[in-house]
């Protein structure tokens, strides 16, 4: 079995970083997350059974000071091994939380909506517990990907500082025990990782015992090995590509399109003193045609984000729109003391230029978005400099010192909007104080974000107020704009048509690897 994904190259292991698409889809070959949705119920691949307050494994407390939190106790399974057959045990997520809040560095809690985990405590050797800040549902618990602490703990214990360049993950990716999903490393070559099955997994069983997975730069690079007939199945979002090919290789694949989790929007420094002023955000949204931008780039096959949920995800909530209106957004940069002056662009009353930095990674879609960008807002009399980085990161906590205006990022929702509170509430602005831990790496500081964002902690698990909390949060982020929202994609797959299960049949979005079969 055969597949490829368009990413950079070479693909960090590690699962604690990253948030490129192609290394998340990637990883999830290797290793998984304990807690996932599965055919709309909560699962736990490595537990016994999600903690439940029926059995009392489930509690929400009410402190002295009037603070709420709920306490989750988790039982790892007897067969929970990692793939060099070690027992999984409570040391292995007690290790991860020390990774994830000792060594200096906010990782990916924000991909994985770990924001309200206050703490880790072990019970037993394959029971531990884990104290969340606010009232948290059964079906918003989560936890952080494990990590082997037989293995990687010595690494970490040497030099926490240096740890992420020097994990087996880095150093020896093929080292079986790293891993506990259905596969394992087998082999590496430059641009294709090979993975065989790993005979410990706990869950389904892989019908196909190994995969190769092309990792290749450009959708010109993938179209080449489809055509070649090297390629079995993959999803992409990069709907020029897929959609040629579904249309021009109809006769051997099978198309299936998915809404997306992946939020298209430009992260904003908020020590940049002209993009700080929410009329200048507003203006800059209301100068793109966003609509537009969905035609030209994605083929229509996407929903334009008006915040921080798309129509096709639980809790959505209709809010503020920016409409394309450049007569509204010249009004306001003017309001803003931006007034046209030689060379159509803005100046202020001190004569400095209304211009900016836009920085994003050459690849899809920023590659082909962001010059669209540059021209829809020159003709506002906006300067925008373009800066290509391949090394851009979400992960740096000094990225207000790197970043210096604004920074296009393609970033996963599939935590739901605790995800987005690791982005923009102002207690997750890293810093010594909370031990670098947080996503809000821009320093957004907005009031009533942060009231409605503390405001959903709280709401409870009854669908009503819960629902009036996240309208609350999407309402607030609306209204003022932490970042500027451009879409949500769609995943295109195209399957061989001899495979089956390469889809949810609920959705049409791409399923576990373990599912793909052929058709009998």
């Amino acid at each position: 079995m055969t597949t490829a994904v368009v990413g950079a190259w070479p693909v960090n292991l590690h699962p604690l970083v990253g948030d490129q698409f192609a290394h998340i889809w990637v990883k999830k070959f290797l290793n998984r997350l304990p807690l996932a949705d599965v055919q709309g119920r909560l699962s736990c691949v490595y537990c016994v059974s999600p903690p439940s307050e029926v059995d009392g494994t489930l509690r929400v407390m009410k402190a002295v000071d009037g603070n709420w939190s709920t306490t989750a106790i988790f039982t790892l399974r007897p067969d929970a091994r990692w793939a060099d057959g070690v027992d999984m045990t409570a040391d292995d997520m007690a290790f991860t939380w020390d990774v994830l809040t000792k060594t200096g560095r906010g990782l990916v809690d924000s991909d994985l909506g770990l924001t309200h985990i206050r703490a880790v405590r072990v019970v037993g050797v394959r029971q531990f517990e884990i104290i969340y800040d606010g009232i948290v549902c059964q079906s918003d618990l989560n936890m952080p990907p494990l990590l082997p602490s037989h293995l990687e703990r010595a690494i970490w214990q040497a030099d926490a500082s240096h740890y992420f360049e020097n994990s087996l993950y880095i150093r020896h990716p093929e080292t079986l025990g790293l891993y506990s999903g259905p596969y394992v490393v087998s082999r590496i070559e430059t641009g294709e990782l090979h993975f065989s099955r790993n005979p410990y997994w706990p869950a389904t069983t892989p019908f196909f015992s190994s995969v190769n997975l092309h990792v290749v730069q450009t959708p010109a690079e993938l179209e080449t090995l489809v055509r070649a007939g090297k390629v079995d199945v993959f999803s992409t979002l990069v709907f020029d590509m897929g959609q040629k090919l579904a249309h021009e290789l109809g006769s051997r694949y099978q198309a299936f399109y998915a809404p997306s989790e992946f939020l298209a929007h430009l992260r904003i420094n908020f020590d940049n003193p002209i993009l700080k002023d929410l009329r200048v955000r507003q203006a800059l949204l209301l100068g793109l045609n966003r609509d537009g931008l969905v035609k030209s780039v994605l083929d229509n096959k996407g929903t334009v984000a008006q915040s921080l949920l798309s129509p096709f995800m639980p809790g959505y909530s209709v809010v503020t729109r920016y409409p394309y209106n450049p007569l509204r957004a010249g009004q306001l940069l003017d309001d803003a003391g931006w007034r046209l002056g030689k060379g159509a662009i803005r100046y202020n009353s001190l004569g400095a230029p209304l211009q900016f930095e836009l920085r994003y990674r050459p690849n899809f879609p920023w590659a082909a978005l962001a010059p669209q960008l540059e021209a829809a807002w020159k003709a506002l009399g906006v300067g925008v400099k373009l800066q290509v980085d391949s090394q851009l990161s979400a992960d740096v906590a000094d990225a207000r010192d790197r970043y210096s205006g604004m920074v296009g990022f393609s970033q996963s929702l599939e935590g739901g909007l605790e995800t987005a509170r690791f982005w923009f509430h102002s207690s997750m602005i890293p810093s010594a104080a909370n031990n670098w831990r947080g996503n809000n790496i821009f320093g957004v500081s907005i009031g009533a974000l942060d009231i409605a964002m503390d405001g959903l902690t709280l709401a409870g698990c009854s669908v009503e107020p819960r629902q009036q909390a996240l309208a609350a949060v999407q309402k607030a982020y609306a209204d003022n704009l932490p970042a500027l929202p451009l879409w949500f994609g769609t995943v295109i797959t195209l399957a061989d048509k001899r495979l089956d299960g390469a889809v949810d049949a609920r959705n049409f979005s791409p399923a576990p690897a373990e599912y793909w079969r052929f058709r009998f």
